[in-house]
């Protein structure tokens, strides 16, 4: 039986799915970053940049990367002068993403949606391709905004669904044929590779992301369409 990879939201019992997908990206971390690179042409560069931007004066202020991975955006916050902490669920991720010299503050394995942080601590939290990975959203929502320190900011960054029908219909063609194909073939994990292209044709769209960020207290949430809408930044205050 083909396993369901769609993405859906479950606050009430999604520990079965977090395994699966801490399992799964405990298998791809040898091809990981370079697949990244590959698969998005190296745009994801420019929307990582696009993220720092938006993080405003990081000098000396703490900082939380959520599902950081092996840290490609964890070492940009840390260049740019937080004092860093780097979390995400898959400790061979971690790990190499220390060996590689990627996280350089403090790093933690832990659940996205169980943050082991008083509250209000951090001045800036992101998440940079990893909010389509945590099926109970909501929770994983408060959680943020309970860690957030009044006027700090959350900012998410994710893979999108276009609405120009043209430039739409060529990336479905993407997702449903190249990505998984590409990925499937560089790691040998053709599970993983299908697994993301799906999460991406059937996540959140952003408009209603904003609504379930406002519903968890944060108040301005503005969306940022990247690359025809390929990408997406939405960044949120408390």
């Amino acid at each position: 039986m083909t396993p369901d990879f769609s993405y859906s939201v479950n606050n009430s019992d999604p520990n079965d799915r977090k395994r699966f997908i801490r399992g799964m990206f405990d298998s791809i971390v040898p091809t990981y970053d370079l697949l990244n690179r590959l698969l998005s042409a190296g745009i994801d560069r420019s929307w990582r940049k696009f993220v720092i931007k938006e993080a405003g004066d990081l000098k000396d202020g703490r900082a939380l990367d959520l599902c950081c991975g092996t840290g490609d955006l964890s070492l940009q916050l840390y260049r740019a002068g937080a004092s860093l902490v780097s979390l995400d669920f898959s400790l061979p991720m971690l790990a190499a993403g220390k060996s590689r010299g990627w996280l350089r503050g403090d790093s933690v394995a832990a659940d996205a949606s169980r943050l082991p942080f008083r509250d209000g601590v951090f001045r800036v939290l992101t998440v940079a391709f990893g909010i389509r990975n945590i099926p109970d959203i909501d929770l994983f929502m408060a959680e943020a905004f309970r860690a957030t320190r009044p006027g700090g900011r959350l900012i998410i960054l994710e893979l999108t669904r276009p609405s120009n029908p043209l430039v739409r219909a060529s990336y479905n063609f993407y997702l449903r044929f190249v990505l998984p194909v590409a990925g499937g073939l560089v790691s040998g994990k053709w599970a993983a590779y299908r697994y993301l292209s799906r999460t991406i044709e059937t996540f959140l769209d952003p408009d209603d992301l904003a609504a379930r960020l406002k519903r968890a207290g944060f108040g301005k949430v503005v969306i940022n369409r990247l690359t025809f809408g390929i990408a997406t930044v939405i960044c949120c205050e408390k």
